[in-house]
This record gives C-alpha cells, structure tokens and sequence, in this order.
C-alpha cells in the first residue's frame, strides 16, 4: 500500500514537471527498487530460516512471513526465493519435528528397552507432523525411515 502511494506520488510529480516520459521512466525506477527490496527480503528470510534449520532451530519469524501479504504480493524476481522458503517450512520443518520426536522415543527406549510403554511414544509433535507428512509428503523417503524408526521404537503407537 505504502509502496503504490509513493509511486502514485512521484508519477504525478514527474508528469507535473515533465510528461509522460518522465513519469514513466520514474514507474520503472519503482518497479526496479521494489523488486530489489522483495527480492533482499526474502532472501534474508530463507537465509534466517536455513541457519535456524541447521541449528534445529524452528525458523518461526520466517514461516510467518512467507505467508504474509507482503510474500504472497512479493516481486517475480523474489518468487524463487519465497517458494525455496515455502518448502523449507512446509516439508523440512515439519521433518525436523518429526525427526527430533523419534530421536527422543530411540534415547527413551535404550534407557528402558523392557518398558512396556514410553511417555515419548505419546508425542504431540508426532502426531501432529505425522498428519502433515502422510498429506503433503506421504512418499517422500526421510519422511518414510522416521515411520519405521518410530514404528520399532513405539509400536503399538
């Protein structure tokens, strides 16, 4: 909103001033800045979500923005960037989650092999990423390991 305001101001600036011409060479010089400005935004967010992700960090902040107007209204030119954003928090988060979750259930279990029942085996992260893995990414082959992983670890779960 406040980007199309500035630029409806300095177009009927520069055609007071100078024309036509003038006002559309000064639209393109928007567009050019604007398009840098989505495009280091959202690189800037994939580049926090990533180093969050490799510090096993959940890249909030950033799986916020990517749903905002701001990204969905976001340049052409930063489109790549938000859509390798939108996957990191769609697929390699909820991933994350779920690896974390059978991480603990496999400790829990070599601290107690004889257990009949494991409190990490009533995971709700689990169980909440298993209901958005087995939609989006039901094939996808790390999603398919942590379901066996976790199937041997909490079997009747």
């Amino acid at each position: 909103m406040l980007r199309t305001l500035a630029a409806l101001a300095l177009v009927l600036l520069a055609a007071c001033e100078g024309g036509a011409e003038k006002a559309k060479e000064i639209g393109k010089k928007i567009d050019n800045v604007a398009d840098k400005l989505d495009t280091s935004e959202a690189d800037t967010y994939l580049a926090q979500a990533k180093e969050a992700v490799a510090k096993q960090v959940e890249p909030s902040e950033a799986c916020s923005w990517v749903k905002s107007a701001a990204a969905q209204n976001a340049a052409a030119a930063a489109k790549p960037s938000i859509e390798e954003l939108r996957v990191l928090c769609t697929r390699t988060v909820p991933l994350m989650r779920a690896t974390t979750a059978v991480k603990a259930a496999e400790a829990a279990r070599a601290e107690q092999p004889q257990a009949p029942s494991l409190t990490e085996c009533s995971s709700d992260t689990w169980a909440k990423e298993k209901v958005v893995l087995e939609r989006d990414f039901p094939t996808e082959p790390l999603w398919i390991d942590l379901k066996a992983r976790w199937a041997k670890v909490c079997p009747a779960m």
